[in-house]
């Protein structure tokens, strides 16, 4: 068996190659992998877009941090239950307003049923309902033999009628996983229609979710059809680091909440951070809300939150670095930890990744680009944009077709690194992607769910 390699300077994991040892995408140096003395279930590569950057100017490149878990948790770390996974505390918010009169809320009386069907003994189960008011049909309970009568016999006397207040709904099933809060926590928001009544702006009511976040738990949003917000679903789930889906017909609705549920009952790893030591003076942005960044002395720590099992996920991180002076070397490494099923503290090395610095005066556009990399960073770049521009859309539309202009000046350069044919290729494709948000109800809602979908490595339930 061969010997692994890693490059340190855009973090490619290869065979050792016969004679030099370069590398076969940057033609950097390559040295041997240091692997930790205890193998993990969790995956963890970093990698740098263009490894070459020009002298005596600020500069900026993106690192592009890959995790991956697998199918199943390792025995060793699974949770120690008869199930082998932790208790669920599931709060269920429904849209019971006028516009959910017929299937939809047939559906989404059988999807929450289902959702019952799934659950363990000893999960914690809510159900929460808004129309013009909110109540609560079912207070937080443990699961047990005589939920699931329980739950059906509350759900008989749900009917649908009346105006949308989404974001009391939201802040009230919230405030139920929160009364009975657990290791893992789904606040699931399943609505149809324009929040019409109480908070509608959508800064405020992400916010809610964005705090529900901060406190241990994870708040979704499922649309249906073609009434609803698409911006304001896909804000609560950004905020509150959970998912967003579009349902296009009322019976994919529990399949899609089955689905999330299952997601969040078998996460691979908890609480997953990113912690990078980054030079002097220099600042990580992220390029999605889903992934925020805190940085203090030297250190950025990207907040991953939860991830399920069978899952990649790519989060790019942009890069702004000083000036330096020529055949400078600048390297960004660190660690990813994480809290296993089983409750055990994990932490990981994260490859080193390098920016060297050359006279300004020989420095090529494209020197030292790693395009693979580039590739992924712009396939990223791509749906974060596209979800801006409906978010401006929802809430300033007056500064949309601005915005989407300075987005796509931004794009085009970034992706003259793929060359010029390719960049004007890409960049007609996010054109495309602008336009059909503005096109039609349908076309709007199937753009920002892709979008999304790609940033967050969601998973289609409806086949």
């Amino acid at each position: 068996m061969s010997n692994v390699m890693r490059c340190p300077y855009c973090g490619l994991l290869q065979d050792e190659p016969k004679g030099v040892k370069v590398c076969s995408r940057c033609g950097g140096p390559l040295e041997f992998e240091i692997r930790p003395p205890k193998a993990t279930y969790v995956q963890v590569q970093m990698e740098l877009d263009q490894v070459a950057a020009p002298a005596s100017v600020n500069v900026e490149r993106y690192v592009l941090v890959t995790i991956r878990t697998p199918k199943e948790v390792p025995p060793d770390e699974a949770a120690p239950t008869e199930t082998g996974r932790l208790p669920v505390n599931f709060a269920a918010v429904l849209d019971v307003s006028g516009s959910m009169q017929g299937e939809k809320i047939a559906q989404a009386k059988a999807a929450v049923q289902r959702a019952v069907q799934y659950l363990r003994a000893g999960d914690i189960f809510s159900l929460v309902t808004f129309a013009q008011e909110v109540s609560c049909p079912f207070e937080p309970a443990r699961v047990d033999g005589k939920t699931y009568d329980a739950v059906k016999k509350a759900l008989g006397k749900v009917s649908a009628g009346g105006m949308t207040a989404l974001c009391g709904g939201l802040e009230t099933g919230i405030a139920k996983a929160d009364a009975r809060r657990q290791d893992t926590n789904l606040v699931l928001l399943l609505s149809d229609g324009q929040a019409n009544v109480g908070e509608t702006d959508l800064e405020q009511v992400g916010y809610r979710a964005y705090q529900a976040r901060q406190q241990g738990e994870t708040v979704s949003s499922l649309g249906i059809g073609l009434d609803y917000n698409e911006a304001l679903m896909a804000e609560i789930a950004t905020q509150g680091g959970g998912r967003f889906y579009h349902v296009t017909s009322a019976h994919q609705i529990p399949a899609y909440l089955a689905g999330e549920l299952g997601e969040v009952a078998t996460l691979a790893a908890r609480e997953v951070k990113v912690h990078l030591q980054v030079p002097e003076g220099a600042t990580l942005l992220p390029l999605s809300a889903a992934f925020p960044v805190q940085q203090a002395a030297g250190e950025a720590v990207v907040l991953v939150g939860d991830i399920p099992c069978d899952t990649e996920l790519e989060i790019p991180l942009r890069l702004a670095l000083l000036a330096q002076s020529a055949d400078t070397k600048l390297s960004v490494d660190g660690t990813l930890s994480f809290r296993s099923p089983a409750g055990h503290e994990i932490e990981i090395p994260v490859n080193r990744v390098t920016v060297r610095f050359v006279a300004q005066g020989t420095f090529q556009r494209r020197e030292g680009v790693v395009l693979p990399v580039v590739e992924r960073v712009f396939a990223q770049m791509k749906p974060a944009s596209v979800l801006g521009v409906a978010r401006t859309l929802a809430t300033r539309p007056q500064d949309a077709t601005r915005q989407s202009e300075s987005i796509l000046v931004r794009l085009r350069a970034y992706a003259e690194l793929l060359g010029e044919g390719r960049a004007e290729q890409e960049i007609g494709e996010v054109e495309e992607q602008f336009d059909s948000l503005r096109a039609s109800p349908a076309a709007s809602k199937q753009t920002t769910s892709a979008a999304f979908c790609r940033i967050r490595a969601r998973k289609d339930w409806g086949g």
